[in-house]
């Protein structure tokens, strides 16, 4: 049973209340350890990620998600060897216990890697973002 440190909890808390509790109940159920990358993120931090061509959205011409207070998404990385891995392989194996998790609770969640939430994964998604998750 994995937990979350001190930095995946900060950045947590900066999450709607929903999304705290499905990755709190994910991280317990899940066969891979993984952390908090982002919860809320200011304008200039979405800016950055649009620039670097992580993000979809600007932040300016149209808010994202992260840009709510409390933010309405949040972004995880898997935690394997020590070490932070975005890993698609081990991103999805979360992926499946996070939203098995938010589906439990009721909640509807839309993942990164099925934008379109047709539950065909990765092949038929034009931009990929598995560490993304969003209340819908």
């Amino acid at each position: 049973m994995y937990k979350f440190g001190t930095t995946s909890k900060q950045r947590l808390a900066t999450c709607h209340d929903d999304l705290q509790k499905i990755m709190e109940s994910a991280i317990a159920l899940s066969p891979i350890d993984f952390g908090i990358a982002c919860g809320h993120r200011s304008i200039a931090d979405q800016q950055k990620a649009f620039n670097e061509g992580k993000s979809k959205i600007d932040g300016i011409t149209k808010k994202g998600k992260h840009n709510y207070s409390p933010s309405l998404a949040v972004d995880v990385y898997a935690f394997v060897n020590g070490k932070a891995s975005w890993d698609a392989k081990e991103l999805c194996v979360i992926a499946g216990v996070i939203l098995a998790v938010a589906a439990n609770y009721g909640i509807r969640l839309r993942w990164g890697g099925n934008w379109d939430m047709d539950g065909q994964i990765i092949s038929d998604q034009s931009f990929q973002d598995l560490p993304h998750f969003e209340l819908v």
